[in-house]
């Protein structure tokens, strides 16, 4: 829907063409000013009641749980770090004095950080052990985000979802929301919490309004203020930077996750804007929200605008490829993955149904490749089983050019699936897209006579998300001259995960 009254179809129009342009594969837009909401649109076969999930949108919902507890007398913003654990093991420093809850929220505890760090580790741990960094300051660390969770949790007695339920999401009239926790059942800090587009706007549109919601107080108003503060100052002009796990853009409020999530409140419209997006490189989505988006509010801007505007939506989203025929397929057998294609295969992360550049950030995942695979046909649909160790994961892909919707657990996370198949070049492509997690895997299976090869390749895409945060890791950043050989190497390797898999069928 869109207020074409209050809002210019051109600039909309043109705002989604440079996502276009730029690579960016849009889901799902929401637009509000004053509390209304003028535009909300979503891409099939996103919808609204599609939890989806936000990553680094996670650290500010972290932050909201903080200013409960601080309110609540848990603990302040000068509390130390170090007594609340003292069963960890932690490196010796004289800075731990300054270790505060305070400086977790602003990413200056000065702790060392890579984002080439195992994901699935226990974060408190791994933070207490780290040394301190020679260079201090602000320093964008998942590790810090957790530290407040962990604190949140440990002194709550509650996980985060428990804990905000009564507090922030049954007030704005969320549901449950799932949240990815670790090992020992802790929801992480610094991503993992799947809400939908709505859910991400009343948060957002309640920080805008001082922390109340339909005439009630739902977060502490002077939190409001202060976790949309200016804490950390990027470029000393007091425009851009950091407040308590919420980014300060040139004006905009804003919370913002990798591939492009992004949830931004514009004082100077009174407007909120969130966008559920698909890029590796999410700093062109986050420039392409803050700078151009707002443009929609010159005005109205005429007929001929909103109908291009309208058959432009209409276009937009998933065109699914009809089968020429029923493919010629073996059904009924199993095929279990060979030695020499399982050793290459989880040279980085194993090879699963959601992309390694998904899984590699998760929490939770399986140590093996999806293995023991078969197939069967019913007419126009076909379904295709595996296991991803103890899991079995059932996709229903439509031949028929209808995508078919399966549902499924891996390690615990729950998975919307959309799919379907069709023949190209003697292999059978597949086209699975799990809704809840943004990406798209995409499977060619080519058959022989008693085997086939599976090629996975996913978006966002692994080799350019690893190299681009191996760009930003100190570990390539720091060594000039052997940076080159080193990304040569880092891009070999990573050429490997998207090598076809070779599976045998079992006799």
């Amino acid at each position: 829907m869109v207020k074409t009254d209050k809002l210019s179809c051109k600039r909309l129009y043109e705002f989604y063409r440079e996502l276009e342009n730029r690579g960016i594969e849009n889901h799902s837009l929401i637009i509000m000013q004053h509390g209304e909401t003028l535009f909300e649109e979503y891409a099939a076969p996103y919808s609204a009641d599609m939890p989806h999930t936000m990553f680094s949108v996670t650290k500010s919902i972290v932050a909201t749980a903080a200013g409960f507890a601080i309110e609540e007398g848990l603990f302040s913003l000068e509390s130390k770090i170090l007594p609340i654990f003292p069963e960890y093991e932690h490196c010796e420093s004289g800075q731990w004095e300054e270790t505060t809850v305070r400086s977790v929220l602003t990413m200056q505890s000065n702790k060392e950080f890579s984002f080439l760090q195992d994901m699935t580790g226990d974060y408190v741990e791994i933070f207490m052990k780290a040394p301190f960094r020679k260079n201090k300051g602000f320093l964008y660390s998942n590790n810090d985000a957790h530290m407040v969770a962990a604190i949140i949790q440990k002194l709550s007695g509650e996980n985060l979802v428990d804990y905000l339920m009564p507090r922030l999401f049954e007030p704005l009239g969320i549901e449950r929301p799932f949240w990815e926790t670790n090992e020992k059942g802790e929801c992480i800090g610094g991503t993992g919490v799947y809400l939908k587009l709505r859910d991400v706007a009343k948060i957002c549109q309640c920080y805008a309004d001082g922390g109340r919601y339909n005439g009630r107080q739902i977060i502490p108003e002077w939190w409001t203020r202060e976790a949309t503060a200016l804490q950390v100052d990027f470029d000393g002009k007091g425009k851009n930077g950091y407040g308590y796990l919420f980014w300060l853009e040139g004006g905009c409020i804003c919370m913002s996750g990798m591939f492009g999530q992004f949830a931004g409140y514009f004082p100077q419209y009174d407007a909120v804007a969130v966008g559920f997006n698909c890029v590796v490189d999410d700093n062109k989505n986050t420039s392409l929200m803050e700078k151009e988006l707002m443009k929609v509010f010159e005005g109205p801007d005429g007929e001929e605008w909103e109908e291009k505007l309208s058959d432009y939506l209409a276009s937009r989203g998933e065109k699914p490829v009809i089968c020429d025929g029923i493919p010629d397929i073996p059904t009924g057998r199993v095929f279990r993955l060979t030695a020499f294609s399982d050793i290459i295969a989880k040279l980085l992360f194993p090879a699963s149904l959601i992309p390694r550049s998904l899984t590699s950030s998760f929490a939770r995942r399986p140590k093996k490749n999806l293995d023991r695979v078969s197939f069967e046909l019913n007419g126009a649909e076909l379904e295709i089983k595996w296991y991803e160790e103890e899991d079995e994961v059932v996709i229903k892909c439509g031949l028929d050019g209808v995508p078919r919707t399966s549902y499924c657990s891996i390690k615990g996370y729950p998975y919307t699936i959309r799919s379907y198949a069709y023949m190209q070049g003697g292999k059978l492509n597949a086209v699975i897209k799990p809704l809840n997690t943004l990406s798209t895997q995409y499977a060619a299976f080519d058959f022989a006579k008693d085997s086939v090869k599976i090629q996975l390749k996913g978006t966002p895409s692994f080799p350019e998300f690893i190299c681009r945060n191996a760009n930003h890791s100190d570990i390539i950043r720091n060594h000039p001259k052997l940076r080159p050989i080193m990304m040569k190497c880092l891009n070999f390797v990573l050429s490997t995960t998207e090598m076809p898999m070779k599976f045998r069928a079992v006799k």
